[in-house]
């Protein structure tokens, strides 16, 4: 496995672990009515809304190894794992699902919220997030209230991006310049 699968498939993990962690934690909540408060709470609320930024990160995960053209059967098979928690994870959120909607967050048509239309190979390499490869743009607003790109030591990242990593990833963030330079441009 060359150093970039193996780069999306440790975040891929630690997502699907995110996820699995999250399922068990609303699984054990014994009765729908207090998953339902619990989910509709001030907390359970920001949980949730970050939850969805990790799955926005998964598919943006999902399109630079599209577009880099580091699809494989270990990745499809990771993908389809976070897909499947992501999915289980929405039916403990039927619940409160005219609250979140009200929210302006549609949890049941998440993307990546990036360009579908833009490839990572025909991008400068300081232009490419160094978590998931994708075109690091102004994204709109969510609910963290931040939308500009993150720089450190000269690479580029979406903010969220780079907190799913070093929070559930690694301390260092990956350099994009040094992981990936060995990619050929489209």
């Amino acid at each position: 496995m060359n150093s970039e699968t193996a780069h999306l498939m440790r975040c891929l993990q630690q997502i699907h672990k995110v996820f699995s962690n999250a399922n068990e934690t609303l699984a054990g909540i014994s009765h729908p009515s207090v998953c339902s408060e619990v989910l509709l709470s001030a907390p359970g609320t920001a949980y949730i809304l970050g939850l969805s930024e990790v799955y926005r990160v998964s598919k943006r995960l999902e399109e630079g190894m599209v577009a880099r053209r580091l699809a494989n059967d270990l990745l499809q098979q990771c993908l389809r794992e976070v897909d499947m928690a992501w999915n289980n994870l929405l039916s403990f959120l039927i619940f409160g699902r005219s609250t979140f909607q009200m929210l302006g967050t549609n949890l049941l048509e998440l993307s990546g919220g990036s360009d579908p239309h833009s490839s990572a190979g025909n991008l400068a390499p300081d232009q490419v997030c160094g978590v998931c490869l994708t075109e690091v743009k102004r994204e709109p607003q969510v609910h963290s209230g931040n939308s500009r790109p993150v720089t450190y030591q000269g690479s580029f990242y979406h903010a969220s991006c780079a907190n799913f990593w070093l929070n559930c990833v690694d301390s260092t963030l990956p350099r994009e310049t040094g992981l990936f330079s060995s990619l050929p441009s489209f």
